[in-house]
């Protein structure tokens, strides 16, 4: 019998995992189009149309999609989070088939703020370069014009955070319980031990169809298209 900490169990769909990864590269790609200005933020805003075309999906496969994609699968009450976090300190090994109780609260924080940013993003305008404007900025009063273009500004700072911390609790479980999430992410599967207590059965997880990920991307892609097209 193979020892149970080489088997390893598939956790993670290719929809999340495509979100996730691909989420990381946009926000990279949209960080440094803002900073390098110019000509580089028509690519910042295709990066932005790309990101909110994103959110819109993985919102959708919150309720449609895999077991562990699902908000009902991950969002715990407080006592769930203390449990966790008491064997995330002590000696306990916590194990979780798809995002611990904590770890799905961030990934709910983590996508209102983007989602916030790249809404205000679609109201802002660049007060130095004039043309340079969000497709929805002359669709409202100047003064929320101001007010989405100073939040955007500021917003991306408290992006910056909740990323650096996102990224401090996945290099804390691979250093304090050596639980490799990174990896997890990339194959989507993780070793048994890391899923369930020894003895105990596997997780029943149910994982949906591909096709449906496409057309609720393309449904998503096809709702900011005429987001954007509003503002005409």
């Amino acid at each position: 019998m193979a020892d149970k900490t080489s088997t390893r169990i598939l956790v993670w769909d290719i929809p999340v995992r495509f979100f996730h990864w691909t989420l990381v590269l946009l926000l990279l790609v949209s960080y440094f189009t803002a900073r390098a200005g110019g000509d580089w933020m028509k690519l910042h805003f295709w990066s932005g149309y790309a990101i909110l075309t994103l959110l819109f999906f993985r919102i959708a496969w919150g309720f449609f999609g895999s077991t562990t994609a699902r908000f009902s699968n991950f969002l715990k009450g407080p006592s769930a989070a203390f449990h966790h976090l008491a064997d995330l300190l002590g000696r306990g090994r916590p194990r979780d088939a798809g995002h611990n109780p904590m770890g799905g609260a961030m990934v709910v924080v983590l996508i209102l703020a983007v989602l916030a940013q790249a809404v205000t993003g679609l109201f802002s305008a660049d007060t130095d370069m004039g043309t340079v404007n969000g497709p929805l900025a002359l669709k409202v009063a100047d003064k929320w014009v101001e007010r989405a273009t100073a939040f955007h500004s500021f917003w991306i700072n408290v992006l910056i955070i909740l990323a650096g911390l996102h990224v401090l609790a996945v290099l804390f479980y691979l250093a304090w319980k050596r639980q490799n999430l990174i990896g997890a992410m990339f194959t989507g599967r993780k070793p048994a031990d890391d899923v369930v207590e020894p003895g105990a059965a596997p997780p029943r997880l149910a994982f949906v169809s591909n096709r449906l990920a496409i057309s609720l991307l393309l449904v998503s892609a096809a709702l900011v298209y005429f987001i954007v097209r509003a503002g005409g």
